[in-house]
């Protein structure tokens, strides 16, 4: 709750002017920076949001949709051992650089879609722009991962990577476990900025948000399995 300071009226703590004198009750958020905004999350995550949510335009949303993308594509080639498919590792680059790019946007949208729905369902509040803003900018883990671990895990492991004979394990468990394990850590995290920003831009519980990104993330893997088994199965 914010109070004005002029009227002393009690406004909404997403409000920009007061709802009474229409005088400014805090900063406009015309855009939103980039890499300050990816520190904010990492060092704040209620006021990263807070600020996303107040935000006349979700900057660079789309940007992040990509990595998800990357993430996916990179996950399930990894997941399903597809580096048999190939003989060296740069087709496999080229391939699933390519993929992943052209599928982000869908997938993100497929999962805010779900993921609106689900919350306003569950009696949620913020429009649709709001969890547009709040389900891309929890991706800024996943950017994080695509950009400095997937490249470590590529020069380290190559092929081995995605293959089964042998198998990353196998060959460097050690170094697989610690930079998989970075991976994961990096989607749990982002699992949970999804659930808390929802929580927060839609003023619901903490669990009942969990519930929404859950329900979120079963409608992605099960698009990703679709569009998989049509091509692979």
């Amino acid at each position: 709750m914010i109070v004005c300071p002029v009227c002393q009226h009690p406004n909404d703590d997403f409000s920009i002017t007061c709802s009474s004198c229409s005088s400014y009750i805090q900063d406009r958020v015309p855009n939103l920076d980039l890499f300050s905004t990816v520190w904010l999350m990492v060092e704040s995550p209620r006021d990263a949001f807070k600020k996303v949510i107040v935000a006349e335009h979700k900057n660079f949303v789309l940007f992040l949709s990509l990595f998800l993308g990357l993430a996916v594509v990179f996950g399930v080639m990894w997941a399903a051992r597809l580096g048999m498919l190939f003989d060296n590792l740069l087709p496999l680059l080229l391939y699933g650089t390519t993929i992943g790019l052209l599928s982000g946007i869908p997938l993100f949208f497929v999962m805010t879609g779900v993921l609106h729905g689900a919350a306003r369902m569950l009696k949620g509040s913020a429009a649709f722009s709001v969890t547009y803003g709040v389900a891309g900018w929890s991706l800024v883990p996943v950017m994080l991962s695509v950009v400095f671990l997937l490249p470590l895990e590529l020069g380290t492991l190559g092929l081995l990577l995605f293959s089964v004979n042998p198998s990353a394990y196998e060959v460097k468990p050690v170094v697989t476990m610690v930079l998989v394990g970075m991976d994961g850590a990096c989607i749990l995290w982002s699992l949970y900025l999804a659930v808390r920003g929802t929580a927060l831009a839609h003023r619901i519980r903490f669990i009942t948000a969990a519930a929404t990104v859950t329900v979120a993330v079963a409608g992605g893997a099960g698009a990703v399995y679709s569009v998989y088994s049509l091509f692979f199965l």
